[in-house]
């Protein structure tokens, strides 16, 4: 069982600094145990980026909002990307959540309002006012917290922004979703990811993004027990366009189904 003080000691040796906005993926058991538990992990992340810092952690709901259940409520819809983040969701004080069918944000701090400000109006999952997509534009970094690296959901975004999108990226029809904020309905068209054209099936190996990255634009290391990834969004998001300029498929794998 590690301590908080071991965990906040990694992280920072990591390179997480007070005054980050850092998008967080995680594994909460590859760190391995912490006393305290789940709300010692948040309060540790809390006090490392502090009060000019910004917290995100996904709150995606892609496995049940769908053709069958196309209705996303804002306050109780879970997610679907572990325990951790929803933890987060539901029990830390002062969190809010972003409007989007599928691929809601949930965020603390200074920057969260900004951040999740009109979500609701993207039409794919990781669009132009997805959390995500902003966080490049304001020196913030991504956090893969004992998380497969592949699981890296901002390469949607660099996928979607590509020039053509990859072919095997958003699927040709929209969805009509539900989504409930309080009293407010809101319905929206949208596309959701499709990994399987035809006979060919493509699997994300967005662990490749870390191979373009260099100096201080990624660290590695561990956090207690798990194996982490520390990235700036913006050179994730602008090496991650060139290289599908030239190869578009680099970020995938494929199999025949």
């Amino acid at each position: 069982m590690h301590t908080a003080a071991q965990f906040k000691q990694d992280l920072m040796k990591l390179g997480l600094r007070s005054g980050d906005t850092v998008m967080i993926h995680s594994s909460y058991k590859a760190l391995g145990g912490i006393e305290g538990g789940a709300a010692a992990v948040i309060c540790a992340l809390k006090e490392v980026v502090g009060p000019e810092g910004t917290l995100i952690f996904p709150a995606f709901s892609w496995v049940t909002v769908n053709s069958e259940s196309p209705v996303f409520d804002r306050e109780t819809t879970p997610g679907c990307v572990g325990y951790l983040p929803e933890y987060f969701r539901t029990q830390v004080p002062g969190v809010i959540r972003s409007i989007h069918a599928t691929h809601s944000c949930c965020l603390w701090g200074a920057k969260a309002e900004e951040l999740a400000k009109d979500h609701e109006l993207d039409d794919s999952p990781v669009g132009p006012n997805s959390p995500l997509a902003k966080l490049p534009k304001i020196g913030g970094k991504i956090l893969m917290l004992g998380c497969p690296f592949d699981r890296n959901t901002s390469m949607h975004g660099v996928e979607e922004t590509a020039d053509p999108i990859p072919v095997y990226l958003l699927q040709k029809d929209k969805l009509e979703y539900i989504l409930k904020d309080g009293e407010r309905e809101i319905r929206r068209l949208s596309r959701r990811h499709n990994f399987y054209v035809g006979d060919t099936h493509y699997i994300q190996c967005y662990r490749r993004v870390i191979d373009l990255l260099e100096g201080d634009e990624v660290s590695l290391g561990n956090v207690l027990d798990a194996n982490c990834a520390l990235m700036d969004a913006a050179a994730v998001w602008k090496k991650g366009r060139a290289k599908l300029q030239e190869e578009p498929l680099y970020f995938v794998d494929t199999e025949k189904v």
